[in-house]
């Protein structure tokens, strides 16, 4: 017994000490992550030949973002672990102005480890290893939906390069098999750097939780990819505004009817027409701009208003009957549903039926608007009341480009859920970017397919430029 005794401690300690290296062996061979030689698969921004003062211009103190035109590259596929050809993707290029020097932008970017305190979608961001110009580090990606929580570990290699650019890449782990993140930054002169962050991600191989949410209403699936991106980079532009209050932009604290809250293109005193037309040929552009208090029926609501701008290479003559009121909606935009003018309700609103699908059911998303015509070139509308967005307000306007070049055709919407709205689609006030994902999904959807649709229209109607412009109102 006296033997077994003095023997047990040592065959415990022994077990003891097997099982405890069993534990911590994998964890830690798990840490040991091999980097990759990858490189942006397609342009970087920098490659478009674009004026840089004037795309800052462009941006208007918001967000722009650039939903190039489809493209074929070869990319990393972390889960295979082997380079693979995708075909027909979109890249997002996300702009902005933000009020800082180049280098304090770069280790912001570069800091992995402080960004879950700015990021809302990031949690337990840890730096793994860094060798040099190559890091690799992990974090938590939390997204919060009623009744459902999607949290995901992603391993991810950052690169400095030689031009000053930072680009990011899952090499492990996601719910998803391939995305990446590329910074650029371009000096405007003294604490200002219009930064762009590009980047894709594989949502057909998200995981089977991530593909139920997204694929449940196709319209988030394009949109999501988006507002990730323009989250990401909007906090970087809030932090620093956090950081250095003397050099954020002075807050608007204006309030604004419902017909004045609507901002147009036009009313940007800066823009360069020739650099948006260039903008637009990349690909649908849209922007994300400074939310706006709006004093409308006797309350004051935040309104953060998204529009999609399109270019299309026909004269406004010849778009302008096509895109005046919704009717053409209906027959190019996925959710969009019906049409019924003044003339159909009786009404001072007209009714615009909309729905988004969640599964195999469809829920309406009942819109009842009342239009004004600004001008030749703009139209305006907001909703009744007893509209499941309320209040909301937008417009489409048409610029016409010199030299019969084409026009730039604007929507315009912005809006939050109203109290006469189904309790179901009250329920978008708790999903991810709730203030801006409604209007970001429908700027989406229609920019997605309005050029192809007015071009193929006026083909197929023959329609003859006119003198002078049409109204439906």
């Amino acid at each position: 017994m006296r033997s077994i005794n003095k023997c047990c401690p040592v065959v415990f300690n022994g077990c003891l000490f097997f099982l405890v290296s069993l534990i911590i062996s994998p964890i830690h061979a798990a840490d040991q992550y091999e980097p990759i030689d990858w490189h942006i698969p397609v342009s970087k921004f920098s490659e478009f030949g674009l004026d840089y003062q004037k795309v800052a211009q462009i941006t208007n103190d918001g967000l722009m973002v650039v939903v190039a035109n489809p493209q074929d590259f070869t990319f990393w596929n972390a889960r295979n672990k082997a380079w693979q050809e995708y075909k027909n993707k979109k890249i997002d290029y996300v702009v902005a102005v933000i009020d800082a020097p180049v280098d304090e932008i770069r280790e912001m970017v570069w800091d992995l480890e402080s960004q879950e305190k700015f990021s809302p979608l990031l949690n337990d961001t840890t730096i793994l290893s860094t060798d040099g110009n190559i890091r690799i580090g992990k974090y938590e990606q939390e997204i919060k939906v009623p009744i459902i929580k999607i949290v995901s570990d992603f391993i991810v290699q950052f690169n400095k390069y030689d031009d000053g650019d930072v680009g990011m890449v899952l090499i492990d782990e996601g719910d998803i098999e391939s995305f990446y993140h590329y910074w650029e930054f371009f000096p405007l002169g003294e604490n200002k750097t219009l930064t762009v962050l590009s980047g894709w991600q594989d949502i057909e191989s998200a995981s089977f939780m991530l593909k139920v949410l997204l694929s449940a209403e196709p319209a988030l699936g394009k949109v999501f990819p988006i507002l990730t991106m323009y989250e990401r980079l909007r906090q970087f532009r809030d932090e620093v505004a956090r950081r250095h209050p003397d050099r954020a932009p002075a807050k608007d604290d204006s309030r604004y009817s419902i017909r004045t809250a609507t901002g147009y293109i036009n009313d940007n005193k800066a823009l360069d027409l020739q650099e948006l037309k260039k903008l637009t040929q990349l690909g649908n552009v849209q922007f994300y701009q400074t939310a706006k208090n709006v004093s409308h029926d006797g309350k004051v609501t935040e309104i953060s208003q998204v529009s999609a701008l399109e270019y299309i290479p026909l004269p406004k003559s010849a778009i302008q009957p096509l895109l005046s009121d919704f009717n053409s909606l209906v027959e190019y935009n996925e959710l969009t549903y019906g049409w019924f003018d003044r003339d159909s309700t009786g009404e001072d609103w007209a009714f615009l039926e909309l729905a988004v699908r969640i599964g195999p059911f469809r829920v309406p998303v009942d819109i009842y608007l009342i239009q004004e015509q600004v001008d030749e070139d703009r139209m305006r509308f907001f909703t009744a009341d007893h509209s499941y967005m309320y209040p909301l307000t937008g417009h489409i306007e048409f610029v016409e480009l010199p030299d019969n070049e084409g026009t730039i055709v604007g929507v315009n919407f912005g809006g939050v859920v109203g109290p006469d709205a189904s309790f179901i689609f009250k329920m978008a006030r708790y999903l991810p970017f709730h203030n801006v994902l409604i209007a970001a999904a429908y700027a989406t959807v229609t920019a997605d397919s309005m050029e192809a649709w007015v071009v193929e229209r006026v083909a197929k109607d023959n329609y003859k430029p006119s003198d002078s412009v049409v109204s439906n109102l």
